[in-house]
């Protein structure tokens, strides 16, 4: 019996068994039955899941979760048509079952994604709980919890017995649930991304998500009958076989269309193709045709599906034929895009290269757009590069403005659907890009901005130094630094950590009632105090004099600027920023002045997944918070004692007492919240401090949500 082990399944199997289909046969093992279910019909009714005790413990990571969530996002966007198949489920009948109480399954197979999603319904349900108690009460009810039922029979899973504890804790919503373990850290990751999916202006998106999860999310389910020998069953799962992508199976499909010009065409046409990309490009291509033929919500997880049905109005092999032409031509032109260094025209190839270094894929459907209208002539070579630079520009402006990513792909997929038959000019898509929702941050958004968003923790990695090496290139001097080459990474001009002469050197533009760790945490992060460097390890920590003396050798303009600066401060650090933003604004051209972009506010979503990422038994600062997010600690302070937030009373003092001004949203509670933390495992000394070791710092917190920060300044070594 050949079955997918548990790890993440693609969105289309290689063979589906129908709902009678006998799956194998091993040794003590009888006719294993299979059919296709979804999660609400696994999940509803009075039954139990049991994880054997030789199953090993839970071990789901965050790139994993990170892969479910994106393809469950991609499922929740579409219509109802569109479902993502997860894998198989093998469940044998346990040997304790009597007619009278819950039917309890053993899962032999299947617990890693059967506990995810468990954890994933867990989350969603205390997202929603002060707003929809309707929603939160029927996930208990269907999907948690058998209602009826007394005692362990109560829950709908029991993992292994290892993680049973944390499990019970958070369907029962304990004071220590969403600890450190690998449960609380799966439950911690999705309610931070419920919190950034969560629109404010969409009443049901979470609703969308939830019936993502329970209807458009298919598993097959392989029953064991009660006489099967359930280990050897076990013991005999194996995985031999390679799935069809989607691009196999299209294949199939077109030639089957092709009885008679099937040879020529595979020759000619989709051979060399295939040379061109490897299997996951030509899957992006062909969702990429999709999307240039105006299906804006054509996904990567329905290509094969989408397209046949598309393919089945051509009406004999010609069309097919001409197709797969127009295929191959687009393949070329993808080529271009995914390899820009081998392109002759040099316009072109700088363009596209700076959108490589971006590092963003999904800049790939204009790309082709572009290259497309340049190759019919439509376009000259400098046109297309600067409808390419607009592209370019409004991804790197809407991270400077500390705009969320998560909508970039439906934007851009829906600019191509919104040109139509126009060209793809520079001036079309800045029309385009400038229009309502679109939000093109405009140049005095940016320059607020760059003075107060802690940009170490936007974007990701790549693109904070795409930034800075593209405002390095600006100064345009007479003997170019080889990014290519030079190992440079991002420096705090400001350190992180510093010594007593940077503290010093703070205090003198301290504001009346500010202290100097709070300025500092204000600063630090800022694009003001970064620059790129090659000697982070020799500059550490040392005093602004030391830096000085390397930084005024350095081959970087930027470097040789704040080394003529008579003190590195807040003065400075400011100033240096607003030059920046104006240099920001000529190399990145912004809107037309038809666009309407609200002023830039505090990311309070953002500090709500801060928020959902600290474990029970752990605590956070407001200044902490307030470095993350780019606000002033006391703005975080005002909104905790106003808003309900998640985990607000884990945020103390940064001597990790509770503050003086404390107050839960709630009026009506007026418990302590010394008492709520130490019942959650918060150590606290006779001072009233919670235990330093349990502090959650501003770095662990950006680690936690994913902001990709580079650690201590040294230890980030890829190339700009």
């Amino acid at each position: 019996m050949a079955v997918a082990r548990d790890d993440w399944a693609g969105s289309v199997p290689a063979a589906l068994p129908s709902a009678d289909a006998e799956a194998g046969r091993v040794e003590g093992v009888g006719s294993l039955k299979a059919n296709e279910t979804t999660v609400r019909n696994l999940l509803q009714g009075e039954k139990q899941y049991v994880v054997p005790l030789y199953q090993r413990r839970y071990s789901w990571k965050r790139r994993d979760l990170a892969q479910l969530w994106a393809d469950l996002m991609r499922v929740a966007a579409v219509g109802d048509t569109v479902t993502h198949f997860l894998g198989s489920v093998v469940l044998a009948p346990s040997p304790t079952n009597t007619p009278a109480g819950v039917q309890s399954w053993l899962v032999v197979d299947g617990q890693q994604r059967l506990t995810t999603l468990s954890i994933l319904l867990c989350a969603v349900r205390d997202h929603v709980r002060d707003v929809d108690p309707q929603l939160a009460a029927k996930i208990d009810d269907m999907y948690l919890l058998n209602k009826y039922a007394t005692g362990m029979e109560r829950y709908t899973l029991l993992p292994t017995k290892a993680d049973r504890a944390a499990w019970l804790a958070l369907v029962e919503r304990d004071p220590d649930a969403g600890g450190e373990d690998r449960i609380g850290e799966a439950y911690r990751f999705f309610r931070s991304a419920l919190i950034q999916a969560d629109d404010p202006d969409d009443d049901y998106d979470v609703v969308r998500i939830e019936q993502a999860v329970a209807a458009r999310l298919s598993l097959v389910e392989i029953a064991a009958h009660p006489e099967d020998n359930v280990h050897r069953i076990f013991e005999s799962l194996n995985y031999t076989g390679q799935p069809l992508t989607q691009a196999d199976l299209l294949r199939n499909y077109l030639f089957m269309r092709l009885p008679h010009r099937g040879d020529h065409v595979y020759e000619w046409q989709w051979l060399p193709l295939q040379e061109l990309l490897t299997d996951r490009q030509l899957e992006e291509l062909v969702w990429l045709d999709l999307v240039l033929r105006g299906d804006d919500r054509a996904t990567q997880e329905a290509i094969y599906q989408a397209q046949q049905q598309r393919l089945k109005q051509l009406p004999d092999e010609a069309a097919i034929e001409q197709w797969i032409i127009e295929l191959h031509q687009k393949a070329r032109l993808f080529r271009m895009i995914l390899s820009p260094g081998h392109i002759q025209d040099v316009t072109l190839r700088r363009a596209l290269d700076r959108l490589d270094r971006w590092g963003a894929a999904v800049v790939h459907p204009i790309a082709l757009h572009v290259l497309l209208a340049h190759e019919a002539g439509r376009l000259n070579s400098a046109e297309a590069a600067g409808a390419l630079r607009v592209v370019e520009s409004y991804l790197v402006r809407r991270m400077l403005a500390g705009i969320s990513s998560a909508n970039n792909n439906r934007l851009l997929m829906t600019l191509v659907k919104d040109l139509g038959d126009q060209t793809p000019s520079a001036k079309a898509i800045t029309r385009i890009l400038s229009g309502p929702r679109k939000r093109f941050p405009t140049d005095q958004l940016v320059r607020d901005a760059v003075l107060v968003n802690s940009f170490y923790w936007l974007g990701r990695g790549p693109q904070r130094s795409f930034v800075l090496r593209c405002i390095e290139e600006d100064y345009r001097h007479e003997e170019p630094v080889d990014f290519d080459h030079a190992k440079l990474t991002i420096e705090h001009v400001l350190p992180q950590s510093p010594t007593e002469e940077w503290w010093e050197m703070l205090r003198g533009d301290l504001d009346e009632g500010e202290t100097v760790e709070e300025l500092h945490s204000s600063l630090v992060h800022t694009l003001g105090n970064l620059s790129l460097t090659a000697y982070n390890a020799k500059l550490a920590n040392d005093g602004f004099e030391a830096k000085k003396k390397i930084l005024g050798d350095s081959g970087l303009a930027m470097n040789r600027e704040i080394a003529r600066a008579p003190r590195w401060a807040k003065v400075e650090i400011m100033s240096r920023g607003r030059a920046l933003a104006d240099r920001i604004t000529r190399i990145w051209p912004g809107p037309d002045e038809s666009a309407s972009v609200p002023p830039p506010s505090p990311r309070w979503s953002l500090m709500n997944q801060a928020l959902t990422c600290i474990p029970a038994g752990r605590w956070t600062s407001y200044s902490d918070i307030a470095e993350v997010i780019g606000v002033f600690h006391r703005s975080v302070a005002g909104r905790l004692a106003s808003v309900q937030v998640p985990n607000g009373h884990r945020v103390l003092k940064i001597d990790g007492t509770v503050s003086a001004d404390f107050r839960w949203p709630d009026p009506t509670r007026q418990d302590d919240p010394r008492l709520v933390l130490e019942a959650e495992g918060v150590r606290f000394d006779e001072w009233g401090r919670a235990a330093a070791d349990q502090r959650m710092t501003a770095s662990d917190l950006a680690r936690e949500l994913g902001l990709d920060a580079n650690g201590d300044d040294g230890d980030n070594t890829e190339p700009v």
